[in-house]
């Protein structure tokens, strides 16, 4: 091994190689893993992530994001409302309102409350408050005010991760740190993984995980903070769920085709959605695991862009429940589970 290889993975078993060359291993790899546009020509999108890719980003556009009777709305955009100029203009935007459809995933977080979070995030802006405050004063609240309002609250989780570990370690490509992200949402399984002689469902034992499958994950940054650092991370950990995913099958199976996941990265105010899947080449039996990118899916700058963003959690959760949730369990069905 030349002296810059021996220096670069010094560098990199330290933690200090740079988010770019962490991202060019996982491309360089055996089994890739890499980003590629939505709209690319050079390879074809799957149906079930343009499934995903079209949902989240009719909803990006703020088509249905709202879910007001015509009287509530007539009462929000009234020159006496708290709501401030530009969010009564876009409030009454047509298609932006379609009680009928917006409400079958969740209901509508208070304007107050939505409110008081725009003001928050606003406030640690302007004060370049660091990532832990962002974090756990803007980020986890939009997240934790759109499980609270899901149809499917009570079927799913948010779990901190922020501490979790990649377990084991091997489920991750060897030359890179063992990236981890702030949140997963996942499934309030009934069948205890213990059950089944396994010591996690995930590609962790984190207790906050151990026993719930994950169905997507959310990795959060503060203004100013890397991009490309939240790409690395959200990678690393969510390629090594898809390694953990194969492990689950029944043994003498083909190729397992995992089912697109939806992924988010928030910067700031700025949310922005992702899908990973994965692929075999036919030729050489190889994997490569995609994750598509990427659709802006509002900030916390004002109410009706902080809608979109409940809308497209609302949208995740729905999916974990009637999408992921039947798909795992005929995953490991094999097991035992009923």
């Amino acid at each position: 091994m030349s002296d810059d290889n021996t220096s670069e993975l010094e560098s990199h078993y330290s933690g200090r190689i740079s988010p770019t060359k962490q991202l060019a291993f996982l491309e360089d790899g055996s089994e890739p893993v890499i980003y590629c546009d939505f709209n690319t020509t050079t390879a074809i999108v799957p149906g079930d992530v343009s499934t995903l890719c079209d949902a989240a980003q009719a909803l990006g556009d703020s088509v249905g994001i709202l879910g007001f009777t015509p009287d509530e709305l007539a009462g929000l955009t009234s020159t006496s409302t708290t709501l401030k100029h530009r969010d009564r203009k876009q409030f009454i935007y047509a298609w932006a309102n379609n009680s009928t459809e917006r409400l079958k995933t969740g209901t509508m977080v208070p304007l107050k409350e939505v409110q008081g979070l725009v003001t928050t995030a606003i406030s640690h802006e302007d004060t370049r408050d660091y990532e832990t405050v962002w974090n756990e004063d803007v980020h986890k609240t939009v997240i934790a005010s759109a499980l609270a309002t899901s149809m499917y609250a009570e079927h799913l989780s948010i779990a901190n991760v922020k501490s979790a570990s990649i377990d084991p370690p091997d489920l991750a490509y060897q030359k890179l740190p063992k990236r981890v992200v702030d949140y997963a949402i996942a499934w309030k399984m009934l069948l205890l993984v213990g059950n089944v002689g396994l010591k996690s469902w995930n590609h962790t034992t984190s207790n906050s995980v151990r026993s719930t499958p994950i169905a997507s994950s959310i990795e959060t940054k503060a203004p100013g903070k890397s991009w490309t650092d939240g790409k690395a991370q959200i990678a690393i950990w969510t390629a090594a769920l898809f390694n953990r995913l194969a492990l689950l099958q029944q043994p003498g199976q083909d190729y397992l085709k995992i089912q697109a996941m939806p992924l988010i990265i928030a910067q700031g105010h700025d949310w922005h959605f992702f899908v990973i899947s994965q692929q075999l080449d036919p030729v050489s039996e190889k994997r490569t695991t995609i994750i598509w990118q990427k659709i802006d899916i509002g900030n916390t700058r004002n109410c009706f862009d902080a809608y979109k963003l409940i809308a497209v959690l609302h949208l995740v959760m729905e999916w974990a429940y009637n999408t992921w949730r039947p798909w795992f369990h005929d995953l490991i069905a094999w097991m035992g589970a009923d």
